[in-house]
């Protein structure tokens, strides 16, 4: 049995180591904050922890930042697409099969162009011109010309100057009233020339050859003219010019002349006109018209008026 008064400073002894401890466990958790560092554990046995990789922070201070453990890829298996069956296609019962394509009728003009007249004739206006290459579009016909649409109006032009096609079914259409005036055509007056009291009028002398412009009574000028063949003769009588113009297309069986100068008509398509295509003056050599050379049709153009009196006599 241990005596009392030795038990006691035993006991004082291991109080004091034990207060020892707590205080270095104590310093150890306090210094342990100060740094930041984690306080020491127990040894006793523990799960191992995953290294840690120190980044540099601003002022100095250091993080601990778990490294994560890579994770190898789930294999993935590659999709297939089903097959998708056929679509059939899509009947429209609703909508109207397209038009066929119509040929329409249409003229082309040459590489010279074609004049555009307001009937179907050269007795008729030359109300205008279809460019080299135009085209129009074919209404109907007249004989040898074909009516058109032009300027958003009818019109004519001459068959064999321009190119038509898909025109077999045409339709045959009536001309527009001459515009001849019927006071300004024959007029009843008397031959001689003594008797005609006209202030202008002109003289037309077939066995001559020759045409003589009168003005009060007096020859004015004289020029030699070429009047019409046996075949086509220049008609003879008294009439009146009923249109000028400065130049217009002329056309016949067996002729085609276009802007021919100076051109006044006194008698349905007859008419006085310059020429450019022969210079033999003085003999028959036209188609019915009184032809003159060119200088001396402008004169007699710019001095004579619609309406002045023409006498043709043989």
């Amino acid at each position: 049995m241990m005596q009392r008064g030795k038990v006691e400073p035993a006991i004082s002894m291991l109080a004091a180591l034990a207060l020892a401890t707590a205080l270095i466990g104590l310093l150890a958790l306090g210094a342990a904050w100060l740094s930041g560092r984690p306080a020491p554990v127990s040894a006793s046995p523990a799960a191992p922890t995953p290294a840690t990789v120190v980044q540099e922070q601003p002022h100095g201070v250091t993080d601990s930042l778990p490294v994560a453990t890579p994770v190898p890829p789930i294999p993935v298996a590659p999709s297939v697409s089903p097959a998708l069956p056929p679509v059939a296609p899509i009947t429209r019962t609703d909508i109207a099969p397209a038009p066929p394509t119509v040929a329409l009728a249409r003229v082309a003009a040459g590489d010279d162009g074609v004049n555009v007249r307001s009937g179907p004739g050269t007795t008729y206006a030359k109300i205008g011109l279809l460019e080299p290459g135009g085209e129009a579009l074919v209404t109907g016909r007249s004989g040898e010309w074909w009516e058109i649409e032009y300027a958003g109006d009818r019109a004519w032009v001459a068959s064999w100057v321009v190119t038509a096609l898909n025109v077999d079914t045409v339709p045959v259409v009536a001309p527009p009233a001459t515009p001849a005036p019927e006071t300004l055509g024959e007029v009843r007056m008397p031959e001689a020339a003594d008797q005609i009291t006209e202030t202008r009028w002109i003289d037309v002398d077939l066995s001559e050859q020759k045409l003589t412009a009168i003005e009060n009574g007096i020859p004015v000028h004289a020029a030699l003219i070429s009047s019409g063949l046996p075949q086509t003769p220049t008609p003879t009588g008294q009439y009146r010019i009923w249109i000028k113009l400065r130049n217009d297309d002329m056309a016949g069986a067996d002729y085609y002349i276009e802007d021919v100068p100076y051109v006044m008509y006194f008698h349905e398509g007859y008419g006085l006109h310059g020429v450019t295509w022969h210079g033999n003056f003085g003999h028959p050599m036209s188609h019915g018209c009184v032809n003159l050379p060119t200088e001396e049709a402008g004169w007699l153009f710019d001095w004579a008026e619609v309406g002045t009196l023409v006498s043709i006599r043989a």
